[in-house]
């Protein structure tokens, strides 16, 4: 059995890229951590995996992984979802311009060197410090590779999958959607916590994404079927606060509502109850503030759509 052979490079940004290949022949998979640099679980969670795949453990792996983690140095190190070099949000940048600043040439390093040319992408994401969210997995439904994406993102094995009609500008997911590559992000609960449930299914989601794409032997294991929903999936159009004050939760992410259930309320600095916050419609709580301290236009939640896939037939 060939050992997988290991290489690193150095991109734009302090990006470091590493290589893992095997036998020759099979896909090459783009896997991403750290686009936000409050984003820990998918920073060890690829490192892990390329453990992994270092010490092989009987697992034979056909083709290439393109790994990077931390993919947003600057932000890393500042603890923060943003750039402290220009203010700019990397998962915004996408596909970037090696001349508008460092997030943009740090975007169009990943996009060139990482996700073009790959036949498919993971990009593993959190809540970050100041929200919550489930433990999930999404694709875009509409767009060439949309069946293929499904087929990864079930593969992942995440217990809830969202899935968007088609990709927001700016991601990453829409570099490799205009290239017609499958692709798959993941989601949890963030905090600045990791825990160990999200962190093990973070690196079975990987593994079993490399499983269905043939680079290793199949599980003898099949994922448990994952509860749909539906929606757009662009956090920034979420229910905004109307103005500065604290916002209190009554719920939790991944729980289910009714349209005029309360989500929380929403305090003044002097402690008035300013107003109940209520979910306009039926769904599942996919991004829930985690931060009490909220300044005007501050997204506090967002739902996605329940989806039976019997009813719908999708």
């Amino acid at each position: 059995m060939q050992e997988p052979q290991v290489h690193h490079r150095s991109l734009a940004g302090g990006v470091v890229l590493t290589t893992v290949t095997g036998t020759p022949g099979g896909p090459t998979l783009a896997l991403l951590g750290g686009v936000h640099g409050d984003e820990d679980e998918g920073v060890l969670a690829v490192r892990l995996v390329l453990r992994e795949l270092r010490e092989l453990r009987g697992l034979p792996l056909r083709g290439t992984v393109r790994a990077v983690a931390v993919a947003n140095p600057p932000a890393w190190s500042a603890q923060s979802r943003t750039s402290p070099l220009d203010g700019a949000n990397l998962a915004r940048s996408f596909p970037g311009s090696p001349h508008d600043g460092p997030t943009a040439a740090i975007a169009t390093a990943i996009a060139d060197d990482v996700i073009r040319g790959s036949d498919a992408l993971i990009d593993l994401h959190s809540a970050g410090l100041r929200y919550r969210m489930p433990l999930m997995a999404g694709y875009c439904a509409d767009t060439p590779a949309g069946a293929a994406s499904e087929r990864l993102a079930l593969a992942f094995g995440a217990p809830v999958l969202w899935r968007h009609p088609r990709s927001a500008p700016g991601r990453s997911l829409s570099v490799a959607a205009e290239a017609g590559i499958p692709a798959v992000y993941a989601e949890c609960s963030g905090g600045g916590s990791i825990r160990a449930l999200e962190l093990d299914t973070y690196v079975a989601g990987v593994l079993g994404v490399l499983r269905q794409l043939e680079m290793l032997p199949p599980a003898d294991r099949t994922p448990p079927a994952p509860r749909y929903v539906y929606g757009n999936g662009d956090l920034d159009t979420g229910a905004a606060a109307r103005g500065h004050g604290f916002f209190v939760s009554s719920v939790r992410a991944g729980d289910v509502v009714a349209a005029g259930d309360e989500i929380g309320r929403f305090y003044d600095h002097d402690g008035e109850l300013v107003h109940i916050v209520d979910a306009p419609d039926t769904g599942m709580v996919m991004f829930l503030r985690r931060q009490a301290r909220t300044a005007t236009d501050d997204v506090l939640f967002v739902l996605a759509h329940l989806d039976d896939r019997e009813e719908t037939g999708a």
